[in-house]
């Protein structure tokens, strides 16, 4: 290697490649591409001499213990982990004072956040309804159906927003020529980006009496785990509209089915439980629901941007200057219902 270049980085990057990235850390490193699937002992010789990790496609095996201690000379790994710290023993990495870069949530913040804008949009227009009948040409000129719902206009309307992540500081951005009157539900949000985005913030009660329009854009975790039951749809009201593009368990499926149909809602559906949803499934046939079928997160225009977060944060690290998308212990406890 030349003296500027003095590093040395294992790479399996998958589809994710930022080339403009790449350049830069080529800058400063010498990367080693994995081209094909690794046992634990090949990773562990390819190691050798390795400072950094990058861990985003399927031929790098988990990090274990006995992979992390045996690469002596590894200082920081950046992966996909949902923030949920998987595919790697934090603890041993804790321990050897490896660092952990995780920008999963914010490399698909921005497609998902405008599905949740665009399915927020077809709602109030009854799309569902309104495609089918036009597919099987008994379309009606101007009948959406959804007279006694709320309808029409997003500008002005009510939004509630249970969670306030990357995706839904997104939302919120993408939401403010609408000018809704916007209220947020979420336990973790830091007290300067309250002030940052001007938001305003309730519990889960609040939101759902608040509501015109519900986001759903939380986590799957132990807590969040049908966060939204019969008691939350039924305190949501009559004539509202429901929209969920995080994970289908974050709902309780059968309420909401219960609720769909006895005609009081309609909802903006991206996520099930279970993954694929049957082809027989009742939310199929709906008319009161637009289905897809996980597709908000992909925006295949934005995948390089999994690779090109964690290499910015990899240039911090080898500069000596703080990460921004560092996966630290008190996340994934949050991740996993600890704390």
């Amino acid at each position: 290697m030349s003296e500027s270049v003095c590093h040395k980085v294992l790479e399996d990057p998958g589809r994710w490649i930022d080339e403009a990235s790449r350049q830069q850390l080529l800058q400063i490193a010498e990367l080693i591409a994995v081209d094909r699937v690794l046992s634990e002992d090949e990773l562990i010789a390819e190691l050798a001499g390795c400072s950094g990790l990058i861990k985003l496609g399927g031929h790098v095996p988990a990090l274990t213990a006995r992979v992390l201690d045996a690469a002596i000379d590894l200082r920081v790994v950046g992966l996909r982990s949902d923030r949920f710290g998987s595919g790697i023993d934090l603890q041993a990495a804790a321990r050897r004072g490896i660092r952990v870069i995780d920008a999963d949530n914010l490399s698909s913040a921005h497609p998902v956040a405008e599905w949740d804008l665009a399915l927020m949009l077809l709602c109030l227009r009854n799309a569902g309804a309104v495609y089918r009948q036009m597919m099987s040409g008994t379309d009606t000129w101007a009948q959406t159906g959804n007279d006694d719902f709320v309808n029409g206009e997003l500008t002005g309307r009510k939004v509630g927003l249970v969670g306030c992540g990357h995706v839904g500081q997104r939302l919120i951005e993408l939401l403010a020529p609408f000018r809704v009157d916007l209220l947020v539900c979420d336990p973790y949000v830091s007290e300067d980006l309250v002030r940052t985005m001007k938001i305003r913030r309730a519990d889960l009660g609040a939101v759902l009496d608040h509501a015109d329009v519900l986001v759903v854009q939380v986590p799957l975790t132990p807590k969040t785990e049908g966060l939204i039951g019969a008691a939350e749809l039924e305190r949501l009201g009559e004539g509202k509209i429901l929209i969920n593009c995080s994970r289908g368990k974050v709902l309780d499926q059968s309420a909401l089915v219960a609720r769909l149909q006895a005609g009081k809602l309609i909802a903006g559906l991206d996520v099930f439980d279970p993954e694929p949803l049957p082809a027989g499934h009742v939310l199929r046939g709906m008319p009161n629901v637009f289905c897809t079928p996980h597709i908000a997160w992909h925006a295949q225009n934005a995948f390089h941007r999994y690779y090109g977060y964690t290499v910015q944060d990899f240039l911090r690290f080898f500069a000596g200057q703080p990460l921004q998308h560092e996966l630290t212990s008190r996340m994934v406890d949050i991740r996993h219902g600890r704390s």
